[in-house]
């Protein structure tokens, strides 16, 4: 099935007294928070699948719950919040088992087709032309993984000189082992998966970097192997979200060619909607560049963005239906 999405609850078409089959949405991507039978039972009336969405490395008020849970950076400092962002560092036992618990209830509590992990990453706020890279996360218990990792202890007395002494001589490792903290992660959500409900796709909301750009970010700050990755994941989402990021058009397909090419698995990008930082006027010629006949499909972020704005309505019907 080629996906025809979009991110949101769907209440607001349906307070339109239309339904999903009048936008041909095949697709509707909600956040775990949002779940509730009598919406997954209406969607699925309406021939749709349901997907939830859920945050994974993600939380500025978990954060300042849990402080052991903050990034420390090389300077030996959490790391500060940017706008509403705040990452997580992804090495924490506790939290992971929390994580993985909170999986396994959605699936088994919900009639979901689909679990999508989002903010599956090391921290980085990089919807902007010129992200701020920042290595992380050099606090006790990373370094105490790292050094059993390498089979040696870290040189420094404090974690700024052990980060130091990280970044100028194993750089490699600890971007692989970062890598494993992010892949090991969906190893354990798709095993949970497959033995609760082995017809649901598992997919995640990628960060659209390739390898050569931002110094190999998607690596070394990300810690997406997307290759790794395309073991345990069914389905790659790359967030193009090209106003944002300062790229053409073109890019939302060119990206995903690429992703599909280097994992091997479908992706369906989720393109923007969403008037920031400028106007989307041209939502149109969008969703006709991601619905590449290579391609899987799309997903429209959000819902709220579309049906709010007539023009933007009127795109999405004429081409949703183009691909019925």
């Amino acid at each position: 099935m080629r996906i025809l999405g979009i991110f949101g609850t769907p209440e607001v078409i349906w307070d339109r007294d239309e339904s999903l089959k009048d936008y041909n949405i095949n697709s509707v991507f909600i956040s775990h928070r949002s779940l509730s039978d009598s919406v997954i039972e209406k969607v699925h009336s309406e021939d749709a699948k349901v997907f939830a969405e859920i945050g994974i490395f993600v939380g500025k008020d978990t954060v300042e719950r849990h402080p052991d849970l903050a990034p420390i950076g090389i300077d030996g400092k959490p790391l500060s919040p940017i706008d509403w962002y705040m990452g997580i560092n992804p090495a924490i036992d506790w939290y992971r088992k929390e994580l993985l618990s909170g999986i396994e209830y959605i699936l088994g509590r919900y009639d979901i087709d689909g679990l999508w992990l989002d903010f599956i990453r090391y921290p980085c706020h990089w919807e902007v032309p010129d992200p701020k890279l920042e290595q992380s996360s050099f606090d006790e218990t990373s370094l105490r993984k790292f050094e059993a990792y390498i089979g040696r202890e870290v040189p420094g007395v404090t974690s700024r000189d052990k980060a130091r002494w990280i970044l100028d001589n194993r750089l490699e490792d600890w971007t692989k082992w970062k890598c494993f903290q992010i892949t090991s992660f969906c190893k354990e959500v798709k095993e949970i998966s497959v033995s609760l409900k082995p017809e649901v796709r598992l997919g995640i909301f990628s960060v659209p970097w390739r390898e050569d750009q931002f110094d190999g970010g998607i690596l070394k700050i990300i810690a997406q192997d997307f290759e790794a990755l395309a073991q345990y994941i069914d389905l790659f989402s790359p967030m193009v979200y090209h106003l944002m990021c300062g790229f053409p058009l073109i890019w939302i397909r060119e990206y995903s060619l690429y992703l599909k090419d280097k994992t091997k698995r479908a992706v369906v990008p989720i393109v923007q909607a969403v008037d920031e930082p400028s106007k989307i006027d041209n939502l149109e010629d969008i969703l006709k560049t991601a619905l590449d006949e290579r391609l899987d499909g799309v997903i429209v972020f959000h819902t709220q963005a579309v049906f709010e704005d007539k023009t933007k309505v009127e795109a999405l019907k004429r081409v949703f239906h183009e691909y019925i």
